[in-house]
């Protein structure tokens, strides 16, 4: 039988086994080692790199100061968060950021020469703030058609003597907001005695000749008067109440959309359109027109009425059922209402009612006459009441529930 010879087996002696444990844990220690300065290494170097960069960016942004554009606080809240949103967020915070109206509001009228000067108008300002009145309305343009702000209308500088501000529709606006008021404007329509142009565009015109019509001889001071049968006149209304509104007012009141006092003579020689018994649909539609631009712009558009014409019938523009525009800011005046009125069909005296009774009384006929989709917005001047039965009167109708009020000083 062959020898076999069997595998060879080499056992490792103590001392060798023991060097190679060390060499084990000399191998673990080293990467414990090693993790432990690369975490201590990026813990010091991270805030030194910060550090570097904070420099750098500060560096970067030390450009030369250039006054911010004035905005409210509202909007400038609503352009910061837009920027760590995502573009869907951003879409609805642009939307809600356009100009929205209050929905409530007590409202103080400046006289037309607070817009001035941006000085007039801040002292102005101040003197409303301490009243507690939330809103303020400027006249931009005023009976007779005198214009209070800087238009680029073309219309309006064609005659030299309408535009007597040089201040900028937004820079009033700024200017009102910036003190934490709702901007409110006044616009006066129809009732413009400007002579625009040499063809008196958008006035009254002689059927005969096309030569302008004037409500008085030239000797005895005559003026003419816009036409809202003409396109001009339309077009002109539309271009104002859209450039006002887009100025950043929230409001746009609306007023003069009436006709002069035609004599039987000057309706013969304008033409029919005046003397017809539809004509008040001319005051509908530029209504419509001026109304609808201030709307393009997210704005509110409210049409000025006399609480006394509306009583006496004698307000033509006054058809809530064919009026678009929704919202009425209602002048009273307890002169011009006289001693008896129609309230609910029947003549009614209010001369000896007191001064909280009358008011609710008007307001109550005229709010059930506009119907449940027209809004009534009371204004009330200063000049029209004693003290007593002024504050009376304010305090009837915020009882009777009207929300907004302007007063005209």
């Amino acid at each position: 039988m062959a020898n076999r010879v069997g595998r060879k087996i080499y056992r490792a002696g103590a001392s060798y086994r023991k060097k190679r444990a060390q060499k084990i844990v000399k191998f673990i220690l080293a990467i414990i080692l090693l993790a432990a300065l690369v975490f201590v290494g990026y813990s010091v170097a991270k805030p030194i790199y910060n550090f570097i960069n904070e420099k750098k960016d500060n560096s970067s942004a030390e450009s030369p100061w250039t006054p911010p554009v004035m905005t409210d606080a509202a909007e400038q809240e609503d352009s910061t968060d837009s920027e760590a949103k995502t573009d869907e967020t951003s879409q609805a915070e642009t939307e809600q950021s356009k100009p929205k109206p209050s929905g409530s509001f007590s409202a103080y009228q400046l006289p037309a020469a607070a817009l001035n000067s941006p000085q007039e108008l801040a002292a102005a300002l101040q003197g409303v703030k301490e009243s507690g009145y939330t809103a303020v309305s400027v006249t931009l343009k005023a009976e007779g058609g005198k214009i209070y702000y800087n238009t680029m209308s073309e219309m309006a500088v064609s005659d030299e003597t309408a535009v007597v501000s040089n201040m900028y529709a937004a820079q009033i606006s700024s200017l009102i907001k910036a003190e934490g008021f709702t901007p409110i404007a006044y616009l006066n329509i129809l009732e413009d005695n400007n002579r625009y142009g040499e063809k008196r565009d958008g006035s009254y015109h002689f059927a005969s000749d096309n030569s302008t019509w004037l409500d008085n001889s030239v000797a005895n001071g005559g003026k003419p008067w816009l036409s809202p049968f003409e396109t001009e006149t339309q077009s002109y209304a539309a271009y104002l109440a859209n450039e006002i509104s887009g100025a950043g007012f929230e409001y746009v009141i609306l007023d003069g959309l009436s006709f002069p006092d035609f004599r039987n003579s000057d309706i013969i020689h304008i033409g029919g359109s005046v003397g017809s018994a539809d004509r008040y649909k001319a005051l509908l539609n530029i209504a419509d027109i001026a109304a609808k631009a201030v709307e393009s712009n997210g704005s509110e558009a409210m049409i000025m009425l006399s609480a006394g014409d509306i009583l006496n019938g004698k307000e033509e523009v006054f058809k809530p059922n064919e009026l678009t525009v929704k919202n009425a800011a209602v002048v009273y005046a307890p002169s011009e209402i006289g001693g008896t009125v129609m309230i609910g069909g029947q003549e009614t005296a209010v001369a000896e009612l007191p001064a909280y009774d009358k008011a609710q009384l008007i307001f109550s006929e005229i709010t059930a006459q506009a119907g449940e989709d027209m809004s009534i917005v009371p204004v009330l001047r200063k000049s029209d009441f004693l003290q007593a039965d002024f504050e009376a009167s304010i305090s009837a109708l915020v009882d009777a529930g009207y929300q907004s009020y302007v007063i005209i000083g």
